[in-house]
């Protein structure tokens, strides 16, 4: 019997390291970050960045019985200048890169659904493909093109900034670190009408540096996205700096996505 018991606490403990069931509940604006919908390729070392299309939906329509609301950052704007409340449950979409499949994978579900997402461009890549990835770790994908950026914002879908071609900003100097921040932001504004308010620092570079974030700042980006995880407190999404979010990975069990949402991490 007391081999029964000492299993059963080994069990217990290996389920407390890989889900984090114990934290506390946290309460403010979870934002979920995805990259690639649809099925890794073969020999895919990246397989985390991919969830499949029927996740996908799945995850959408388990925020709607959730009671959870999309919004995007024009709503936090409002938010912040005081012309809107957030909704009880808010809930941030958004996608890193701008891979293709975000258009002909998770585009139409977001339609159907009726849901609000922001997708961060890599501009100088748009209509090419993933250039910065090392294809023996990842294969080459199709990116979005200029064409179906501008029908997904008709649509509603909201566009953010990624730099110009995915570098990491801390090893940048100010000349190179403007083009990136500042010609991405123009590109976006000339063709899809609108001012990009939101910026995501890629691999997470750069978004615990005071100095970084003033650029960005200087740059015309109204809010920040970075890549620790956690649920951004309102009065932080009210004041501005990085904004975390929580990194949704294709391997996630409901149970992972409930304690992202709910404990603002599901792992160690």
């Amino acid at each position: 019997m007391s081999w029964l018991i000492g299993a059963g606490l080994v069990a217990g403990a290996v389920f407390s390291v890989r889900w984090n069931w114990w934290r506390r509940t946290r309460r403010g604006l979870p934002i979920l970050m995805y990259h690639k919908i649809g099925h890794p390729p073969r020999g895919s070392r990246l397989r985390s960045l991919w969830v499949a299309p029927e996740i996908f939906a799945r995850q959408l329509e388990t925020l709607r019985r959730w009671g959870y609301e999309p919004i995007g950052f024009q709503d936090l704007k409002d938010f912040r200048e005081g012309s809107k409340p957030l909704p009880e449950k808010p809930v941030l979409l958004t996608f890193d890169d701008g891979y293709r499949n975000i258009y002909t994978q998770a585009f139409p579900i977001l339609k159907r659904l009726k849901m609000k997402a922001t997708i961060f461009l890599v501009v100088r890549e748009l209509g090419g493909e993933n250039l910065w990835h090392d294809p023996a770790a990842e294969s080459r994908i199709a990116m979005l093109s200029w064409q179906e950026v501008r029908e997904m914002a008709e649509a509603g879908v909201e566009f953010g900034s990624h730099t110009m071609t995915h570098p990491n900003l801390t090893g940048l100097d100010g000349e190179k670190l403007d083009w990136e921040l500042k010609a991405s932001r123009r590109a976006i504004v000339e063709n899809t009408g609108k001012a990009p308010l939101a910026f995501a620092y890629p691999y997470g570079a750069g978004e615990d540096s005071l100095e970084l974030r003033r650029k960005v700042q200087e740059a015309g980006y109204e809010f920040q996205c970075g890549i620790h995880s956690g649920i951004a407190p309102t009065l932080q999404t009210a004041l501005g700096g990085p904004l975390p979010r929580l990194f949704i990975r294709g391997g996630d069990t409901r149970l992972d996505f409930y304690l992202n949402l709910t404990r603002g991490r599901a792992r160690l």
